[in-house]
């Protein structure tokens, strides 16, 4: 039975002259502590997960140090480091170089892949980082409920109605196949899952319900049909039972038409990209308010691909797919190494599931832009590392 998660850096620090052992055994729990309060933090405040992420990279920069600066190292260094040269080539080349250069440290959170693989070092701490995670999200899905049912006593005090609902596909994508494959037990969990639901029905953002099926639906691949045919029935009762569910399906179609809508957004994405072949530059989608019908709030192409198109050209299109492609592929692998009843099994279902409905998601949403959003998907994609390594060193 597989039980531990192969960590990136050495499992023990080493001794650094003129500093004692426990002092960097300390740094080192300090650093995996403050990630966990990183995770629950996500689904708050931009701000308060912004701060702790800041301190656990500040924790775990002395730790590195102290244990002899071993060299960070993922396998998708070199599809991320060809990423973000794409962004810089853009930056140059595009609109405006400085809003550029200054709009790329949104991407500087991909350190968060760095951290959850240096520190995520056995099955239960992959678990543990998931709990914090799913527990900051139950907390915030539980006072949507209430807003929803009294919105003067519980006005919105968290995040937006489409940032919780992307976080919360991921809550749903984890805690579905860890709760079926006796991962996460007990009683609360399984509130947790039904609030999570709730909530998302709540935020009534279809972009992502579209995703949430998706990421079900490939879990049910793993685990069985029955849940496939359970969600289904769900979503049935759920569209009869709730107008305003029911309303916003049905009128999918005519809103994606409507003047300044995604379909006019789409058409003046392709018309920039046309334009603009090497990208605009990051945080220079505001062009997009120079065509007719587009809002004036509006500087983003709802639609992912098109979005990096956008910003940071074909190029950037091209490094990407090969990031996004290359970690998919080495979960889809794990997934296969992996022996069904291996505790690491649900974990690598839920990395792969929610990857898939992420993307999904944004085909109509530009989520990968969403900071909150993209916090927990590279938590996600860090988890997916862990999992890939300690099925390559079982075989």
């Amino acid at each position: 039975m597989v039980t531990a998660v192969a960590p990136a850096a050495p499992d023990a620090p080493r001794a650094t002259p003129g500093r004692s052992r426990l002092a960097e055994i300390e740094w080192r729990s300090t650093a995996w502590h403050l990630l966990c309060g990183f995770a629950f933090s996500i689904s708050f405040s931009i701000f308060v997960s912004q701060l702790m992420l800041v301190l656990t990279a500040a924790a775990a920069a002395i730790d590195w140090q102290q244990r002899g600066r071993p060299r960070p190292e993922t396998p998708l260094d070199v599809p991320i480091g060809c990423f973000a040269l794409s962004g810089l080539l853009a930056a140059f080349l595009g609109l405006d170089p400085m809003d550029s250069l200054w709009g790329l440290r949104s991407y500087l959170q991909v350190i968060i892949i760095y951290l959850v693989f240096a520190y995520v070092d056995s099955f239960e701490r992959a678990r543990d980082l998931v709990r914090w995670f799913l527990a900051g999200a139950a907390i915030t899905s539980f006072y949507t409920v209430l807003g929803t049912l009294a919105p003067a006593l519980f006005p919105r005090l968290f995040l937006g109605h489409m940032t919780q609902s992307g976080q919360l596909l991921f809550a749903i994508g984890f805690s579905l196949p860890m709760l079926l494959g006796g991962t996460l037990e007990g009683r609360w969990p399984r509130i947790a899952l039904l609030l999570y639901f709730l909530a998302l029905v709540c935020n009534l953002k279809r972009g992502v319900w579209l995703g949430a099926v998706v990421t079900v639906a490939t879990v049910g691949l793993f685990t069985g049909r029955r849940l496939v045919l359970i969600v289904g029935l769900v979503i049935v009762l759920t569209v009869t039972a709730v107008p305003q569910v029911r309303s916003r399906i049905t009128n999918s179609t005519r809103d994606l038409l409507l003047p300044g809508n995604r379909y006019d957004i789409w058409v003046a994405a392709i018309d920039v990209v046309r334009r603009f072949p090497m990208g605009v530059g990051r945080k220079n989608g505001e062009i997009l308010r120079d065509y007719p019908n587009i809002p004036r709030r509006h500087k983003h192409a709802h639609n992912n691909l098109l979005q990096i198109t956008l910003e940071n050209g074909y190029v950037g299109l091209v490094m990407f797919s090969w990031w996004m492609l290359a970690y998919a592929a080495r979960v889809w692998r794990a997934l296969r190494r992996l022996p069904s009843a291996s505790p690491l099994f649900p974990l690598a279902v839920a990395v792969f599931s929610t990857f898939v409905g992420f993307h999904v998601a944004g085909l109509v949403e530009y989520n990968f832009g969403d900071s909150e959003v993209l916090e927990i998907f590279f938590v996600t994609m860090g988890l997916g590392l862990c999992v890939d390594q300690t099925a390559r060193r079982a075989e």
